[in-house]
Parts: structure tokens; C-alpha cells; sequence
């Protein structure tokens, strides 16, 4: 309903000047509800009569408010310039308080009967329980997915399949885990244990895994299956980064003879059906709109206690414009990002729920590094788990690039890929508790940036890492400074369980001082790639190191204020690690410091490293079990270092008893 609540001026021994109006609210009826008198049916609907009441008086506050209950969007919606408000009063879109509202991109599916002939396909175990849904025409591409390749686009899916619990995914051979290549050249590879007969009718047949390299996840159509001896020899549409490795961890993604288990689907391209087994119940679910919220240019809105869900990409995308937030509010699942900001000023993500994004959780990025202009994006006081359900590396809950992005008072934890990439400068990383990651990855960092020199200025700082382990050939790091990363400031951080949690891989100039290490060895990491099997990256003037160097002014009077360094780093030994301050950390049931690869002590600036004064009877059992900072706080006593402060014991508790947004 559209109401104006007017405020009339109080004379109290003077006049004083009228108060602002309350805001004018256009309610939005949800699904199966009729308009309340005055509101309307839909969300565009809403923004149309906003555009209006804009038009009339730009000094407006409008307030669209979305009623409990489902509200779908087939194509979006969609703001530009001439929408959002002011400073003073910005558009909100918003549902209830208690959450109650929920924006979803997809289509609910009608039931048909199960072709007996595919039924007869099935395992045998699935004969029975999967349940036969009529596709609408725009998830009956010839792919239901675009290849998921290194630094390619964050292309959404044709459509994603939903149930009652969430994403489902497509019928995998193996159904658990992944299979062993018997060989490959080029784009092609044997499966030995893989009868022909099992891919035969499979016009949509991917294959996904790890096929050179422990970091990097990669997806391809099979344009080609045939027998070989007792297995099966396949071809990809490409060749994967660097070719392929002998034994590499692989499966077959859209088979119908991997439907076998809850949560899996099956599309038969011929005739535009879909066969799931559904968790649950029977409803099913599929994503049509790209997605939910766009907006271009936007200046002055906030989306606020929605819940928005099941669209093919980006939950909310931004890009342009300023002081755009989204709080309050649970984001996912999505075929690609929970939010992305893009070319933003002054906005970002604050006490919301992020959780099963198909790529990154978040994306910030801006600001102008060649005048080191600071974009002021921010995610602060979130939960972001669950991402990267679709791109398994490359895609971390929080990707910051520009200028001057803030990421707080966060948790973060149980996923396949990392924490945090950073790229730019002067990012700030503080108070925030990331655990349980990079499950099934390999020389991954949770928290990573590298092969930028000139990317300088960030800090990471008063943040819990704990239960972070590679385990049998797998290895991983805490904070992950790659390919002669430079100028990090490290400090005042907790690790606990973390494989080598401080990481320094050839770079120079960064600050490591005042951390805590249990149970996490060893504690830092240096060595001099540059100087050894890295020297391509230093001395190539095509390099993507020296390419980062030259495309940033580092002769400028601004930078060479701000990076003294920079200016003469080709002159000064570049392919040498050093200068990294390495100071005043505390190691318990911690192995020293290693140098590796040319790295050498003498190259650093080392003082009061140490161990605990007064350890804790009691530490062992500790750093088995402890997930609270304060639990080691008797380690710091009398070492002048303060434990971070992570206030996420309450987020827990507000967790498990169904608490909707982060508070």
C-alpha cells in the first residue's frame, strides 16, 4: 500500500523548522496474495510507480516494501541513473524484519510421466524415486553450462536444478568423488574403469576435475566418447591449462547412469525433461532469471531483510554509481556470485548470510589505483559459506581488487576454495575468523594475493585462522603472499591448525609482527623463487609480474611517497626475497621459521621472536580442540601481544537456534 505519513512542525518557545516526511512505502503483494488497497502485484511494478513519485519530487524517501512470502522474477529487475535517492533519504527495497520475504529467479516445475524407456536406464536403486518435470524452453539449450576454464568469464549456467534442501547437481560418474585418468594427450584421456556402453546416449556429457594442477578446477564438454579395451577413451572440446597429468582426479558430470542418489539430476535434451530425485518432498525448482537485482549507475540504495535465491548468476550485480548496500538479508544459493560490485564508490555487503554461490561469495571492486583513490566498498559483520560450489578454485568467498576495500568482523569457513584474493592496494582485512577450507585443493592459501609487486599497502590483521590442513599430498597454506607478493603488513593474527600459516613466496617488504601461532608450522615461510625456478617471472619483460610493474606509475611523485621501494625495484636485486620484517610473533607447539629456495635469514629483519613465557598446562589438549581465541590468551601474557577479539560465539549460538541474518 502507498502511504504518506506527513510530520507537522512543533512550536516549543520557537519554531523550529518542519521535520523530513516519513517515507512513502509501495507494498508489493507476494505470491498467491492480492495487492493490499493501494500497493501492487510486482516488484517492477513498484519501481515503475517509484519512478513516478521520483519524477514528482526528487526529494522523496520511497521505501519498496516486498510483503511475507514469495516473490518471483522471470527477467530481473533492473535500476539505472535516473532510480535510487539521495544521501538523505536513499530507495530502499526491503522485506519484513524477521526475513520473511523471499526473492527467487526460478520456476516451480510441472510433474509428467516418466518415459519408461529412460526409466529403464536408471540405476536400480533410483527406479522409483525419480520423478519425471516438463523444462520450460529456456532450459532446453544444447548446454547447460559453459566451460569453467582458467580466468574465463563468469558465464551463469542455462539453469540450475533446486529441491527443498537446496542446490542439486548433475548425475557424476563416479557419484562420490572422483575417478583416476589412465592417460591423456591433448584434449583426450582414457577412463579405464568406465564401460563404453555408460556415455553412449549422452549428447550433454561434461567432464570435470584437477587435471594438471592441485589449484585450479576445470569443466569441458566430451565432444567424443569410444571404446578402448575395458575402458573408455574421451575427448574434450579443449585442451585443460598446461595438458594433462597422468592420474589426475576426474569424473563424468551429466550422466544418467550417476543418477543415483538424492540431490542429482538429469536432463534429456531430446525431449526437454528433466529427471531428478529430489530431496524431500517432490517440488522442484529451476533457475530462469540471470539476475535478481542489477543496477547501473545506480547512486543511493539499499536492499535490506530480503532473502534472495535460484538465479543462473549474480545475485545482485553493481555496477557504477555509489553508496549501494545490501544488509540485512540472505544471499543464496546462485549459479554465480552473491553479490558483485563493480566500479562502485561507497558501498558493499553488511550483516548478511551468504551462502552456497556457484562462484564468489562477494566481489569488490573499486576505486583508481593509478591515483590511489580509495573505492570504500566493504563486506562487514557476514557469514559467507558454502561459495564456489560450481568453480571449485579461483572463485574465494571475498574477492577484493582496486583500492581501499574492507572486509570485517566476518566469518568465514567450509569451502572448497580460498577465504579472501586480494589484488590492489590498501585493502584492509581485520577481525574476521576463517576456517575449514580449501578441502580437496592443493598450494591454495586462504587467504591469497601474489605476481604483483606494485600491490602494496594491504593489511591483514587481528584475524582467527584455524582448522586449515592439506593432509596426504595435498598442501596449503594460511595467508598465501604467492609469486613475489610485496609490502603485506601481517600482524596481531591467531593461528591455530593451520599448515603453514604465514607463506612468503619470493617477495620483498613485508611486515609479519606480533601473531600467535599454535599447532601451525611452520610459522612462516620465506623463500627467493625469483632466484631459482621463478626467474622466468623477473627476468621476462612480458612476464605477468613485470607486466602488473609497468602498467602502474611508480616513478610518480604519489607513489613514490607512498612505496618508496617501487620506483627502483629493477635496480635492486628483484629476484631476491628480502627486507620482510619478521618480528615479535609468539610460536607454541610450533615449528620455527623455514627459508627455502634461495630464501636466507640473513636477507630478513628478524627480533623477539619467541615462545610462551607461561604456557597453559593444558595447551596440547587446547590446540587439539579450542575454537576460541580467548582460550590462549594466558600465551600472550607478558609478551605485549593481544589476541584478536572475534566476537563469533554468539554468531554460532544465534546460528544454531535459526537466527536469519547476521546481527
Amino acid at each position: 500500500m502507498i502511504r504518506i505519513r506527513l510530520v507537522l512542525a512543533v512550536v516549543v518557545g520557537a519554531v523550529h523548522p518542519p521535520a523530513l516526511a516519513a517515507p512513502v512505502e509501495i507494498t508489493v503483494a507476494a505470491e498467491g496474495t492480492r495487492p493490499a488497497p493501494g500497493g501492487v502485484a510486482t516488484l517492477g511494478e513498484a519501481l515503475a510507480e517509484a519512478r513516478r513519485r521520483r519524477a514528482r519530487d526528487p526529494g522523496a524517501a520511497l521505501v519498496i516494501a516486498l510483503g511475507p512470502g514469495l516473490h518471483r522474477l522471470a527477467d530481473g529487475l533492473r535500476l539505472g541513473r535516473r532510480d535510487g535517492g539521495s544521501a538523505a533519504a536513499p530507495l530502499t527495497i526491503r522485506g519484513p524484519a524477521d526475513g520473511s520475504a523471499r526473492l527467487v529467479g526460478s520456476l516451480r516445475l510441472t510433474p509428467v510421466p516418466l518415459d519408461p524407456a529412460l526409466a529403464a536406464r536408471l540405476p536400480a536403486g533410483a527406479r522409483g524415486k525419480v520423478r519425471a518435470y516438463r523444462l520450460p524452453a529456456s532450459a532446453r539449450a544444447a548446454r547447460f553450462q559453459a566451460p569453467i576454464v582458467l580466468d574465463g568469464p563468469r558465464t551463469p549456467p542455462a539453469f540450475e536444478v533446486f529441491d527443498d534442501e537446496g542446490a542439486m547437481h548433475p548425475a557424476r560418474w563416479p557419484s562420490e568423488g572422483f575417478d583416476k585418468i589412465a592417460g591423456g594427450t591433448g584434449p583426450a584421456f582414457t577412463l579405464a574403469g568406465l564401460p563404453p556402453g555408460l556415455v553412449r546416449d549422452e549428447p550433454d556429457l561434461w567432464a570435470e576435475g584437477y587435471w594438471r594442477w592441485g589449484w585450479l578446477f576445470e569443466a569441458m564438454p566430451v565432444v567424443r566418447a569410444a571404446a578402448e579395451g575395458e575402458g573408455t577413451r574421451l575427448t574434450l572440446d579443449r585442451t585443460p591449462y598446461e595438458g594433462i597429468l597422468p592420474d589426475a582426479p576426474v569424473r563424468l558430470v551429466h550422466v544418467l547412469a550417476g543418477l543415483d542418489r538424492p540431490g542429482a539430476w538429469w536432463r534429456d535434451v531430446r525431449t526437454g525433461t528433466l529427471l531428478a530425485w529430489p530431496r524431500g518432498g517432490e517440488a522442484v525448482e529451476v533457475s530462469v532469471a540471470e539476475t535478481l537485482i542489477a543496477t547501473e549507475g545506480t547512486e543511493h540504495l539499499r536492499i535490506a531483510a530480503l532473502r534472495l535465491a535460484m538465479a543462473r548468476g549474480d545475485l545482485v550485480r553493481v555496477q557504477g554509481g555509489r553508496d549501494v548496500v545490501v544488509e540485512d538479508s540472505v544471499l543464496g544459493p546462485s549459479g554465480g556470485r552473491g553479490a558483485a560490485f563493480l566500479g562502485v564508490r561507497d558501498g558493499g555487503v553488511r550483516r548478511c548470510d551468504v551462502a552456497g554461490s556457484g562462484a564468489e561469495g562477494v566481489v569488490l571492486s573499486g576505486g583508481e589505483r593509478r591515483t590511489l583513490d580509495p573505492g570504500g566498498l566493504f563486506l562487514r559483520d557476514s557469514r559467507l559459506t558454502a561459495y564456489a560450489r560450481r568453480w571449485e578454485t579461483q572463485a574465494p568467498a571475498v574477492a577484493l581488487d582496486g583500492v581501499g576495500a574492507e572486509v570485517s568482523g566476518s566469518f568465514i569457513h567450509d569451502s572448497p576454495a580460498y577465504a579472501i584474493h586480494l589484488r590492489g592496494n590498501d585493502h584492509r582485512v581485520t577481525g574476521n575468523e576463517v576456517a575449514r577450507l580449501l578441502a580437496g585443493a592443493t598450494d591454495s592459501g586462504a587467504i591469497y594475493s601474489g605476481r604483483d609487486w606494485t600491490a602494496r599497502g594491504n593489511v591483514i590483521a587481528n584475524n582467527f585462522l584455524h582448522d586449515i590442513r592439506g593432509g596426504g599430498e595435498r598442501e596449503v597454506k594460511g595467508v598465501y603472499l604467492d609469486d613475489m607478493a610485496s609490502g603485506f603488513a601481517v600482524s596481531g593474527n591467531l593461528f591455530l591448525r593451520v599448515d603453514q600459516p604465514v607463506f612468503i613466496g619470493g617477495g620483498r617488504d613485508n611486515r609479519v609482527e606480533g601473531n600467535v601461532f599454535v599447532a601451525s608450522s611452520p610459522a612462516i615461510h620465506v623463500d627467493s623463487r625469483g632466484q631459482t625456478w621463478a626467474r622466468d617471472a623477473i627476468t621476462d619483460p612480458e612476464s605477468q609480474l613485470r607486466a602488473a610493474y609497468a602498467a602502474m606509475p611508480v616513478d610518480s611523485p604519489l607513489w613514490r611517497a607512498r612505496y618508496p621501494g617501487l620506483p627502483g625495484l629493477l635496480y635492486d636485486r628483484p629476484a631476491v626475497a628480502g627486507g620482510n620484517v619478521l618480528s615479535d610473533n609468539l610460536l607454541a607447539l610450533s615449528e620455527p621459521f623455514r627459508f627455502t629456495d634461495g630464501g636466507q635469514a640473513a636477507e630478513q629483519v628478524q627480533a623477539r621472536n619467541r615462545g610462551p613465557a607461561h604456557p597453559p598446562a593444558d595447551l596440547a589438549a587446547l590446540a587439539r580442540t579450542s575454537v576460541d581465541p580467548q582460550d590462549f590468551a594466558a600465551l600472550a601474557v607478558g609478551s605485549g601481544i593481544r589476541l584478536p577479539a572475534i566476537p563469533f560465539a554468539r554468531m554460532r549460538r544465534e546460528r544454531a537456534a535459526g537466527a536469519p541474518f547476521a546481527r
